[in-house]
């Protein structure tokens, strides 16, 4: 059964978007009556009958609603220097969604190449994710400097991580995490790794340096790595 996003389902009956009326009508081919499955991204899945199709509106009505509570899920909380090349970034945030990742934070470090990146674009990359995996939730999404990360990291109930390319033997070997159930925050640097002042401020507000093994990773591909390793895929 299709699954589609809808922001707001507190409503009993709504209409579509124009993109995803398109999608119903001309690429799947429903019919009034048929069910599709509708998540609004906040742990809500709907089952719903469509009742009227027009060329660029689609209504249905809510037959069903299913809320998965995810508070004994463990988090993961992915805070990533933005990448250089945008198509790496909508591929990262692409997959994660697909796995699961429940918070990503696009951090500005000192030696990011990109400062700032398309958060709504970004937003229907995870949207398109989300329904293409049959997920509920959205993760959140927000980009920040690395100081007010840091900032904001303190008030978090997590295990946090950093991974960087010095002091190997002093880090933490990520297959170590893989059973762990706590909720966690892993701090992924730029193309050209964090500074040495980053990394000794991480540490000084509770963030325990981890290695990734021994090859040098792209940015996307650690932060991949550790979603993967941390949520057990």
């Amino acid at each position: 059964m299709p699954h589609f996003f809808q922001n707001n389902l507190s409503q009993d009956h709504f209409s579509f978007s124009t993109e995803e009326t398109k999608h119903i009508i001309k690429s799947l081919r429903l019919k009034i009556g048929d069910f599709v499955w509708i998540t609004d991204g906040k742990g809500t899945l709907a089952k719903a009958t469509l009742t009227h199709l027009f060329k660029d509106n689609c209504t249905a009505e809510i037959a069903e609603r299913i809320f998965f509570n995810n508070s004994a899920k463990k988090q993961l909380h992915l805070a990533v220097a933005p990448t250089k090349n945008p198509d790496r970034i909508e591929w990262l945030v692409e997959k994660t969604v697909e796995i699961g990742v429940s918070q990503i934070s696009f951090i500005i470090c000192e030696r990011s190449e990109r400062k700032n990146v398309d958060m709504n674009r970004l937003q229907r990359v995870a949207i398109a994710a989300l329904k293409q995996s049959q997920g509920v939730w959205l993760p959140e999404m927000q980009i920040l400097s690395f100081s007010q990360f840091i900032n904001e990291s303190h008030t978090a109930k997590a295990d946090k991580y950093i991974a960087y390319c010095d002091d190997k033997e002093q880090s933490i070997a990520m297959a170590n995490l893989k059973n762990k159930q706590e909720s966690a925050i892993f701090l992924i640097g730029p193309e050209g790794d964090f500074t040495s002042q980053e990394v000794l401020i991480a540490k000084e507000n509770g963030f325990h340096p981890i290695s990734l093994g021994e090859k040098i990773l792209r940015t996307e591909t650690a932060a991949l790595f550790v979603t993967c390793c941390y949520l057990g895929v």
